[in-house]
C-alpha cells in the first residue's frame, strides 16, 4: 500500500471513529469517566492488594469495590457540604428585601443617572435606572425562579443515576482487571501499532492523572485562600466559605470562571451588608472582597496554573491559551473544561503515530 493509500485509510477510519463517538456520545463519557476514576483509583487498589496476613492477600475485586465506594463517598461528602450551603445562601436570597438593597445603593444610582442623562445614554426615558435595577433584582430572587431552577436540577436526577450505576459498574472493573481498558482500545489497532497504542494508552493515563490530582489540589487551595480572605476582609465564615467553594469549583471554566466568582462574592457582598451606608462601609467592602479574590486569582496564575499546565501535561501556556479560545469557540464553557485533557489526549496520539510529521514533532518535544 502507498502512502497517498495509507493515510486516506487513516482519514476513513478516524472519520469512522468521530462519527461513531458523536452518535454514541453519551456511552464513551461514561467509559472516558470511568477511566478516570480507573486511573486515580488504581494505585489505591494496588496498595491495598499488598496488605496480607499470613499468606492471605485481599482479592482484587474487594480492593477494587473498596476503592471505588471510597471515591463516591469523598465526592458525596464534598458536595453534601457544598449544596446546603449553596442552598443556605439561595433561601437567603430569597428573603432580601429589594427596596433595602435599592436604597442602600441610592447614592451610586443617582451619580449615575446624573452621568447617563448628561450624554443622553438611556434608551428608555420613562424608567430610571434604579426602577430597572429594582425590577431586574426582583425578578433575580424570586422564589418562582429558585424553584424552577431546582426543578430542573430534580429533573436531571433520573439521568444522573444512570449515570452513576453505568459509571460505578465499568469503573469497577477498569480496576479490577488493570488492563482491561488497554486491550479494549488496542483491539482496534493493527498488530504492527499494538505498541504504538500501548504507549500512546500509558502516557495519556500517566499525563491526565496528573493533570487531575493537579486540578483538585487547585480547587482546594482557591477554596482555601478565599475562604480566609473574605473571612478576614469581614464576610462571616458560612458567607466566605459559600462564596469561596463556588469559585473553586467555577475556576475549572478558565478565564470566565474566575470573573463569575468575583461577580458572586460582590452580590454576596452586597446582600449580607445591608443596611450599610454605601460610600464609608458597603463600598470598601465591596473593595477588600475584589483585593482578597484577585489575591487569591494572582496565586493561581503565578503557582497552581504553571504547576499543572507545565508539570502534568507539559505544554507551553501560551498552547494552553490558545487551544482553551479555539475550544470555546466550538463548544462554550464545556469546550473549555475538556480542552486542555481533550488537547493533552491529541498530543500523545501525534507522538505516537504522526511523529514524522515535523509539525507534530515540534508540538511534542517536551513530552
Amino acid at each position: 500500500m502507498n502512502k497517498t493509500a495509507r493515510y486516506l485509510v487513516v482519514g476513513l477510519s478516524l472519520l469512522f471513529a468521530g462519527v461513531v463517538i458523536w452518535r454514541f456520545s453519551n456511552i464513551f463519557i461514561y467509559i472516558i469517566l470511568s477511566f478516570v476514576i480507573s486511573m486515580v483509583g488504581t494505585p489505591l487498589v494496588d496498595l491495598l492488594q499488598k496488605i496480607h496476613i499470613k499468606k492471605f492477600h485481599l482479592p482484587r475485586w474487594f480492593c477494587s469495590l473498596t476503592t471505588l465506594l471510597l471515591i463516591w463517598f469523598l465526592i458525596f461528602s464534598f458536595f453534601k457540604i457544598f449544596i446546603p450551603l449553596l442552598g443556605n445562601e439561595l433561601q437567603y436570597f430569597s428573603n432580601i428585601e429589594v427596596d433595602s438593597v435599592i436604597s442602600s445603593l441610592a447614592e451610586p444610582f443617582s451619580r449615575l443617572e446624573e452621568f447617563v442623562a448628561q450624554f443622553n445614554l438611556l434608551g428608555n426615558e420613562t424608567q430610571t435606572i434604579q426602577g430597572w435595577a429594582t425590577e431586574t433584582f426582583t425578578s433575580a430572587i424570586s422564589v418562582q425562579k429558585i424553584s424552577e431552577m431546582f426543578s430542573g436540577f430534580v429533573g436531571t436526577i433520573g439521568n444522573i443515576f444512570v449515570a452513576f450505576i453505568a459509571i460505578s459498574f465499568v469503573s469497577f472493573f477498569f480496576m479490577k482487571e488493570a488492563k482491561l481498558f488497554e486491550n479494549i482500545v488496542v483491539a482496534f489497532f493493527p498488530e504492527e501499532k499494538e505498541n504504538n497504542a500501548r504507549n500512546a494508552i500509558n502516557t495519556i493515563s500517566r499525563l491526565l492523572k496528573r493533570y487531575f490530582i493537579g486540578v483538585s489540589l487547585q480547587i482546594t487551595g482557591i477554596i482555601i485562600l478565599n475562604t480566609a480572605g473574605l473571612s478576614i476582609v469581614g464576610l462571616e465564615f458560612n458567607h466566605a466559605v459559600s462564596i469561596a467553594l463556588l469559585a473553586g469549583i467555577l475556576n475549572v471554566v478558565p478565564y470566565i470562571g474566575p470573573l463569575i466568582g468575583v461577580a458572586f462574592g460582590l452580590i454576596i457582598g452586597t446582600a449580607v451588608s445591608i443596611p450599610m451606608d454605601f460610600s464609608t462601609e458597603l463600598l470598601p467592602l465591596l473593595i477588600f472582597i475584589v483585593i482578597a479574590m484577585e489575591f487569591t486569582q494572582v496565586i493561581d496564575n503565578v503557582v497552581f496554573q504553571p504547576m499543572i499546565f507545565g508539570t502534568s501535561v507539559k505544554a507551553h501556556p501560551l498552547e494552553i491559551f490558545l487551544v482553551i479560545l479555539a475550544a470555546a469557540s466550538l463548544k462554550g464553557v464545556v469546550g473549555m473544561i475538556v480542552a486542555v485533557p481533550s488537547y493533552t489526549v491529541l498530543r500523545v496520539i501525534g507522538k505516537e503515530f504522526f511523529s514524522q510529521v515535523k509539525f507534530i514533532r515540534k508540538l511534542t518535544e517536551r513530552m
